[in-house]
C-alpha cells in the first residue's frame, strides 16, 4: 500500500457529519444514531445556517435535506459544488418525497447518493462509512497535489532567475486561456498545468541547469528530458492527469521543431500551446543569468519573429497581446490568479 494511501487511513476515527434538516426531530434522530458510534455531529437548521457553518467546519460528509425553508437543498448543493474547497465533499440527500425531475436535477448538480424518509439505520450508516473513506482518500490525493505544487516552486527556487517562474506563468496562461475560450478542466489544465510544468527538472543536475554558458549537447539532451520525467512522475497521480498535456508538451512547437516527440500543429493540445505562449514570455521578460530582462515591446517582437517562423501559435500570441494589456507590466506586480 502506497504511503498516501496509508496517510488516508491513519485516521481511524468514524468522521465528522454535518446535518442540515429544518425538522428538529430528525436533526435529534440522525444525533442520537451517529454520535453514539463515534461520529462528530453538527447540525443547521437551514440552508443559510449551513453555509455559515462551513465557513469554518470541514466535514466529511454532509447529510442535506432537499426541501429546506428559504434556500433549497438544491441551491446549497449547487453552492457547494461551484466552490473549490468544498466540491468534492460527499454530500447525502435526505428526501421525503422528491419528484423525479428533483432527483435528476441533484444528480446533475453531483450529488453523491440519496436516502429516503423514513431511512433505515442500518443502510445510512453503511452508507455514511463507505463515503468517510472515499472522502479520506480524496484528501490524501489533494494532499499529495498541495506537495507537487510545493515542491515544483521550490524548483524554481534553486535558479534566484527563476523564482516565482512557474506562478507567473499560470497567471499568463489562465489568463490566456480565459481569453481563448478555455473553460472547466481545460481551463484548469493551464492555471493549475502552469504551476508545476517545469516539476520534471527535478531530474536535472544544478550543474546543467545554473549553468551560465552554453551547453554542451549532451547537457541540452538532459534539459529536454524534463518534460518526460514530469509526466512520468504525475502519471500515478488521477487527480492532475487533466494538466499532463501541458507539462508533457509545453516545449513543443508548431513546426514539428519543439520536443519530446516533435508533434506539430493542432496535434499540439491547445492547452500546452496556450502555456508555451505564456512560459516563452515569461523567460523572455525576466533576468537570467546570461541576459537582463526584455521590455515587454522586446519579448513580443521576438515572439512575434518566432510566431512567423512557425514555432507559437500566432492566432494565441495575438490573443495574447490584448491579455497583456490587462496586467502590469512589472512581472512583481502580477497578480496570482490561482
Amino acid at each position: 500500500m502506497s504511503g498516501i494511501y496509508q496517510l488516508a487511513l491513519f485516521d481511524a476515527s468514524p468522521g465528522t457529519v454535518l446535518v442540515v434538516d429544518d425538522d428538529a426531530q430528525v436533526r435529534g434522530l440522525l444525533v442520537a444514531l451517529l454520535r453514539p458510534r463515534g461520529y462528530q455531529v453538527e447540525t443547521a437548521a437551514s440552508a443559510e445556517e449551513a453555509q455559515e457553518r462551513l465557513k469554518t467546519l470541514r466535514p466529511d460528509v454532509l447529510l442535506l435535506d432537499l426541501h429546506l425553508p428559504g434556500k433549497s437543498g438544491q441551491d446549497v448543493l449547487a453552492h457547494l459544488r461551484a466552490d473549490p474547497v468544498t466540491r468534492l465533499l460527499p454530500i447525502i440527500m435526505i428526501t421525503g418525497g422528491a419528484t423525479g425531475e428533483e432527483r435528476l436535477r441533484a444528480m446533475a448538480e453531483g450529488v453523491t447518493d440519496f436516502v429516503a424518509k423514513p431511512f433505515a439505520a442500518e443502510e445510512l450508516l453503511a452508507r455514511l462509512k463507505s463515503l468517510v473513506q472515499m472522502k479520506r482518500f480524496t484528501d490524501a490525493l489533494e494532499h499529495a497535489e498541495h506537495v507537487i505544487v510545493a515542491l515544483a516552486r521550490a524548483i524554481d527556487a534553486r535558479d534566484p532567475y527563476t523564482a516565482r517562474h512557474s506562478e507567473r506563468v499560470s497567471t499568463y496562461a489562465g489568463r490566456l486561456g480565459a481569453a481563448t475560450g478555455l473553460t472547466g478542466l481545460d481551463l484548469e489544465a493551464v492555471r493549475r498545468g502552469g504551476l508545476f510544468h517545469d516539476i520534471g527538472k527535478i531530474a536535472i543536475r544544478d550543474a546543467v541547469l545554473l549553468k551560465p554558458a552554453r551547453l554542451t549537447p549532451e547537457e541540452f539532451a538532459e534539459i529536454r528530458r524534463h518534460p518526460v520525467v514530469g509526466r512520468e512522475l504525475l502519471s500515478g497521480m488521477k487527480t492532475l492527469a487533466f494538466a499532463l498535456d501541458v507539462v508533457y508538451g509545453h516545449h513543443e512547437r508548431l513546426d514539428g521543431s519543439g520536443y519530446p516527440d516533435g508533434v506539430a500543429g493542432e496535434s499540439i493540445p491547445l492547452t500546452a500551446r496556450v502555456t508555451t505562449i505564456a512560459d516563452i514570455y515569461d523567460a523572455l521578460t525576466t533576468a537570467r543569468v546570461y541576459r537582463a530582462a526584455l521590455t515587454r515591446a522586446e519579448a513580443l517582437t521576438i515572439m512575434g519573429e518566432e510566431a512567423r517562423r512557425g514555432w507559437w501559435d500566432p492566432r494565441l500570441l495575438d490573443v495574447f497581446r490584448g491579455v497583456l494589456e490587462g496586467i502590469p507590466e512589472d512581472v512583481a506586480r502580477v497578480p496570482n490568479d490561482i
